[in-house]
């Protein structure tokens, strides 16, 4: 796409392509701590579709550039309109009640991404100038000989609008700030005759007995004596379906609370966590961006012999096989291995272990080339396993650790947000640095400085504590946090022995 772009000429073409995946990581990096405060002020669910559709507008400007500052600009507003990742990392946590589920429910979310990375990719090569490849079902003088990329962009909008839909139907916000409005004070009775049963346990009534002091025959039977001369011997009375109380009749509940946190967000343990993310996210990216360019540049020494400055020499087809299995592996590794290792090493543990153990993933990958034939695709899947397995650990027990450090439920979003800002800084950074040292050191050069900055990201786990102290700066306002009287104590223990009765 950036030759077509740029007219045809693939001088520099990986440069241009490199800018638009950096584009998007900039723009996200610049933005995303932003969305997650707004998400903590009012909710996850609206800025998770807003970022949907920003990435439905972004992808559809996409499709329809013809000159490359276009496709820049849509990658940058794309990623400045998405702040989902982060958003969702705090609905997950929002939802996970139970902490030895931790484990599943994050992994969840990378297989999906992992899925559709996959899915996408293959959508996007099949469908890509689909005139040049489909002439007889899409006409080279028709909108998609126009633009040839605009297909794959399309099917992407509509999913993403049919993800927009099922949101707006189906997700559920997960906000704290969230309240739910205060019923109005009615006892509703709904509709009764003779298959109605005599203690039909009556939810809104039965709220209400928690909460009111009044004598329980008022919830028990009617007619209700509301007024001081109601006569007891008469002969006839209406049936009620609701009664509306009088103002001075109604209890006292308490009024709708708004919670604040006006603490410190970024405590030292989120500061600690969010380095260590930062220095994994370095390193992950370093290995995308080398491993494919150390695959294929040309050998520097004969073959056989160590060769710190040149690469091993594959072709572009045999890239794509070691990539797609590898995927295929991390999919596997993620649905099946990580909860389990997770479950049973734990969190902190494993998050320690996969953060010693990472420089093994890059010590290999220079010395493949003075591997006999046999050995250098089993050692090329070894370390490509190595790395996908610690990289699938060590990222969501990072993100659990920073849940678990976060000073307040009010400012979760916020605090995923400068993670993913840092993580997305990182990947940012990483491709242009390694490959500078790639081209001045060569290839042996660049593995052995990614395995540097992951010996950095043990020393900096000294640091990280393993428990953080909590801190509570949660101002209620309005509140009412009067204690129980007696007798609403009373009535409650009535209302909970009588359902048990039942």
């Amino acid at each position: 796409m950036v030759q077509d772009l740029n007219g045809g000429d693939d001088t520099d073409a990986s440069f241009y392509a490199g800018l638009l995946v950096s584009a998007y990581a900039v723009a996200e990096a610049l933005t995303a701590m932003g969305w997650g405060a707004l998400s903590d002020r009012y909710g996850r669910k609206p800025i998770i579709l807003m970022g949907l559709g920003g990435v439905a507008i972004s992808s559809l400007i996409f499709g329809l550039a013809t000159k490359y500052w276009v496709a820049l600009l849509a990658r940058f507003v794309g990623g400045a309109l998405n702040g989902n990742v982060a958003v969702m990392q705090t609905m997950v946590a929002e939802m996970v009640k139970n902490p030895d589920h931790e484990p599943k429910a994050y992994a969840s979310q990378p297989f999906v991404w992992t899925l559709g990375g996959i899915i996408g990719s293959a959508m996007g090569g099949f469908l890509a100038q689909p005139a040049q490849f489909y002439p007889s079902l899409f006409p080279a003088d028709g909108i998609f000989g126009r633009y040839p990329y605009l297909l794959p962009n399309l099917v992407s909008v509509v999913v993403i609008v049919l993800a927009i839909i099922q949101g707006i139907f189906f997700l559920g916000e997960t906000n704290p700030r969230e309240k739910k409005p205060i019923e109005e004070h009615a006892v509703e009775d709904g509709i009764t005759d003779e298959r109605t049963p005599l203690r039909n346990p009556r939810q809104s009534m039965s709220a209400l007995s928690h909460q009111s002091e009044r004598p329980r025959f008022m919830e028990e039977g009617l007619p209700v004596p509301v007024e001081q001369n109601f006569d007891l011997r008469r002969t006839s009375f209406g049936t009620l379906h609701s009664i509306k109380l009088p103002t001075e009749l109604q209890p006292n509940r308490p009024e709708p609370r708004t919670e604040t946190f006006k603490g410190p967000a970024f405590n030292y343990t989120v500061i600690m966590i969010t380095i260590a993310l930062l220095l994994v996210s370095y390193h992950q990216m370093a290995f995308c961006t080398l491993m494919p360019t150390h695959l294929l540049d040309k050998p520097a020494a004969p073959h056989g012999n160590l060769d710190p400055r040149g690469g091993l020499g594959f072709t572009v087809h045999d890239v794509g096989k070691y990539l797609a299995v590898n995927g295929v592996l991390g999919l596997l590794i993620q649905a099946f291995i990580f909860p389990i290792f997770v479950e049973k090493v734990g969190v902190w543990e494993s998050f320690c272990w996969m953060v010693i153990l990472y420089p093994t993933a890059y010590l290999l990958n220079p010395f493949l080339s003075a591997m006999p034939d046999a050995l250098v695709s089993p050692g090329i899947y070894f370390a490509m396993i190595l790395q996908s397995f610690y990289g699938i650990v060590v990222t969501p027990c990072a993100l659990i650790l920073l849940k678990d450090a976060t000073p307040s439920s009010l400012v979760l979003g916020k605090v995923n947000g400068l993670a993913m800002s840092a993580c997305c800084l990182a990947r940012t950074i990483s491709p242009p640095v390694m490959g500078i040292i790639y081209s001045a050191g060569g290839s042996a050069a660049s593995w052995f400085g990614c395995a540097g900055v992951a010996v950095l990201g043990i020393v900096q786990l000294l640091w990280v504590p393993r428990k953080h102290k909590s801190v509570d700066h949660v101002v209620v306002d309005r509140a009412l946090l009067a204690k129980p009287t007696s007798d609403q104590d009373h009535a409650a223990g009535r209302e909970n022995g009588d359902a048990l009765e039942r």
